[in-house]
């Protein structure tokens, strides 16, 4: 394997912990490597233009903010 991919792995592992294993951990983890984004980038688009120019409907950062809050 390439050295400089391992530097890169073992810095990610060490910054974020290991790979998540379930859906809360997944959320998780997203949050933790995203922390510095604002809450209106867009994460998961259902609809683009459907309900109006410009519209889109999805998930923002700052929905999975708070489905995580409601999870703890």
């Amino acid at each position: 394997m390439n050295p400089a991919m391992d530097r890169i792995r073992r810095r990610v592992r060490e910054q974020y912990g290991p790979a998540p294993t379930t859906p809360t951990e997944a959320l998780a983890h997203v949050l933790k490597v995203l922390a510095d984004e604002p809450d209106d980038a867009l994460m998961v688009k259902a609809t683009d233009g459907i309900y109006g120019d410009g519209v889109r409907t999805g998930l923002t950062l700052g929905d999975l903010r708070a489905l995580a809050a409601q999870l703890t």
